[in-house]
This record gives C-alpha cells, structure tokens and sequence, in this order.
C-alpha cells in the first residue's frame, strides 16, 4: 500500500504540472523482418537487387537448372543449355560465385542441386554495373559449395561450436544531482538508486552515494553480486527515514 500510494502521488503531481496531457496515442504499428535471400550474393548491385530471385526450395523439384528457367522467369527463354534474355543478341552471362563463366558456358553445367540462389538481372538498371559483360542480362549465381549458407550446426566429435555475443554496455541509472542543481519540486521516486557496476576494493569494500525521495518510511536495500570465481552474494537491508 505505501508504493501504490507513493505512485499514486507521484502521478497526481506529473498531472498537475500538465505533463500527462502532453501524451499522444499512436496506432499500432507491426514491425516485421525482412529476410535476406541472398546472403552471401556476389551481386555487384547488392545481395538481392536483382529483377527476380530463385532460392534453394524453388528449385527443390527442379531437375535441371535449364529445365527450370524455360518458361518460370518471364522474358527469360533457354536455347542450346544458355538462357537469353528477351530481345538480346547473345546468351546471359552467368556469374557463378563472383565468376564470370564466359559465353560457352551451358546452365547444365552446374548440378540444381548446388544451388543456393539465382539473381536474373534483366533491367538496364541493374545489368549496367557489369559493363559489356551484362549487355545481354546477367544471372547471379550462388552456390552452397561455393558461398552458400552457413546457418547450420554440423556435429563434429571433440569440437563444440560457440558464437559469441560480444560485450554489454552498462546502463546508466538516473540519480537526480540536487548539489549542482537544486530543485524545489517534491522527488516521489519509488526506486532511488540502482547500479549495475559496483566494484569493491580488495577488502571487499565499496563507496557509493545517493540522495533519499522526499518520501518518510521504511526504504530497502538488495545488493547482489559475484566474485572472481563465481560465488554468488546477495543480502537485503532496511532503515528508516522521517
């Protein structure tokens, strides 16, 4: 009952000074991730920037690669094992995993299976980046093999597989500075101090100050830690303020 009163208070002063009327409510907004397809895509325009992207699971029923292109990419057609691109004088050039393959390559030469991603570069757009080789349309291709994906977990005996999380910056809690600035305004906090940071000396001692709320009563103290080699502390004091 005295937080509830305490925030009850706290809440009655914000809506005096007019500040709870300054809210405004925004619609719901859904935030929803976009998957990268081609991560590991040697497009020179980017991973993904391409007219129309073929992944592993569409070509999961495909036989052959030429096989799946004749009639599935619109103003794609496949003559001879080498796909043209509408209106064009000469075959694709297929770049496989940065690699330009030249003008004899044939799309069968390459097992479906392999395949990771195929980027059909088509629009002046995105074939301009590769100069006279992508005059006549390009195909972006990225195998497993070569650069394909790498989130799996592959068991191997004797070798455990850790990914680091990297370091956590320390928050910083607000403590209000009432010795630079003084304010005459009534404090109603309900949490007064809190640092996740705190660091004793070799005895085991530590220094830390805050100021009190304007609040009389019963205020508790949590102080919890680890030492060097991993034991756990944790110990709860009271004391009272009038």
């Amino acid at each position: 009952m005295s937080y509830l009163n305490q925030s009850n208070s706290y809440f009655d002063e914000q809506y005096k000074k007019g500040l709870l009327n300054r809210t405004i409510m925004l619609k719901e907004i859904n935030i929803v991730e976009k998957k990268n397809l081609t991560p590991n895509s040697q497009n020179l325009n980017g991973p993904g920037m391409a007219d129309a992207v073929i992944t592993a699971k569409d070509l999961e029923t495909a036989f052959t690669l030429s096989q799946y292109l004749l009639g599935r990419v619109a103003g794609v057609t496949v003559t001879k094992g080498q796909a043209f691109s509408r209106g064009s004088k000469g075959p694709m050039n297929v770049v496989l995993d940065g690699m330009s393959m030249g003008d004899e390559f044939e799309l069968d030469d390459i097992v479906v299976q392999d395949i990771e991603t195929i980027e059909v570069l088509k629009s002046i757009g995105n074939t301009a980046i590769y100069g006279g080789q992508g005059a006549n349309g390009v195909l972006v291709i990225t195998t497993k093999r070569g650069a394909g994906t790498s989130n799996y977990n592959r068991y191997s005996p004797g070798i455990v597989t850790y990914a680091p999380k990297g370091f956590q910056v320390n928050r910083e809690f607000y403590s209000p500075k009432y010795d630079v600035n003084p304010d005459d305004k009534p404090d109603l906090r309900t949490t007064v101090y809190w640092n996740p940071h705190l660091i004793s000396d070799v005895s085991g001692k530590a220094v830390f100050n805050y100021f009190n709320t304007d609040q009389s009563g019963t205020y508790r103290i949590v102080i919890e830690g680890i030492d060097a080699i991993g034991n756990l502390a944790r110990k709860v004091y009271t004391y009272e303020v009038k």
